[in-house]
């Protein structure tokens, strides 16, 4: 009776087929769910990175530039959007008023040009800066023999003439720094319009403007820490050679919002630059 059942049915009853398309129904909901969370998730996470990363970008950079700073005259203006500061790029000593013995530095940071001198007291430790109208070139002079001091050519170093020339006070041995004037500036961003850009500019002579990171939220500024003040301002002082270093409010922000999201991503990032050429 069985075997005869068996033979004489064929097929999936309809009951069958409806509860079979309820559970692949279920299943397949349960894997569509999963894989948008997972796509969803990934997006979240890499628009956080790219957040974060428009922040970190900037870094190494100011950092190299802005803690070489001489302290006391190092800092030409600021502003809680822009700073200009005078960036040492070369360090020596004098041979006598017009030849410098120049530390081995990076080959790029010459070729960039010079925008001035400042050369240190050495009675008083206060640092002088020569600006207007200075110009370096190589020299063959023995000032540097006559002196005694070495220059360390075979490593990099430089045998190097500056005009005008330095002042009777700086004696042989005087401490002297080449600088180069450059501006960091928050503004509106040329690559992404809707959002701020962070600009490097060498000036004196002027090179062209670079967009180091972008985009930042709107609130990315500069803030000053005056004298031993562990605790940033925001408000520049009227005497710059009070600033000590700066704090940096660095808010990036990623290109695109995640699917889902109105806003994009946001990720601040705060970080404190103290000069290190500094005597107080």
């Amino acid at each position: 009776m069985t075997q005869k059942l068996l033979k004489s049915r064929r097929g999936v009853s309809l009951p069958e087929m409806l509860v079979g398309l309820v559970v692949v129904a279920i299943v397949g909901l349960g894997i569509t769910k999963m894989i948008t969370s997972q796509a969803r998730f990934f997006s979240t996470q890499s628009a956080s990175r790219d957040a974060r990363n428009v922040s970190r970008s900037t870094m190494n950079r100011i950092i190299s530039d802005l803690r070489m700073v001489e302290a006391s005259g190092g800092v030409v203006s600021a502003s809680a959007t822009a700073v200009v500061v005078r960036v040492p790029y070369a360090l020596g000593v004098s041979c006598d008023q017009s030849v410098l013995s120049l530390l081995p530095a990076d080959s790029a940071q010459y070729a960039s040009g010079v925008s001035g001198y400042a050369w240190r007291n050495v009675l008083t430790g206060v640092m002088s800066y020569v600006e207007a109208s200075v110009t370096v070139s190589t020299s063959a002079s023995i000032a540097c023999t006559t002196a005694g001091i070495g220059v360390l050519t075979s490593d990099g170093g430089k045998l190097v003439a500056v005009s005008p020339a330095l002042p009777v006070a700086a004696i042989r041995g005087t401490p002297v720094l080449l600088y180069r004037r450059v501006r960091y500036e928050f503004k509106t961003s040329s690559a992404i319009p809707t959002g701020i850009g962070l600009f490097r500019q060498a000036l004196s002579p002027d090179s062209a403007e670079q967009e180091v990171a972008t985009p930042f939220e709107s609130g990315a500024k500069f803030r000053f820490f005056i004298g031993n003040s562990a605790t940033a301002q925001d408000n520049a002082p009227s005497d710059l050679s009070t600033i000590r270093g700066f704090e940096l409010n660095l808010t990036g922000v990623s290109e695109r919002a995640v699917a889902g999201d109105v806003a994009s991503k946001k990720e601040a990032v705060v970080t404190a630059i103290f000069f290190k050429n500094r005597t107080t």
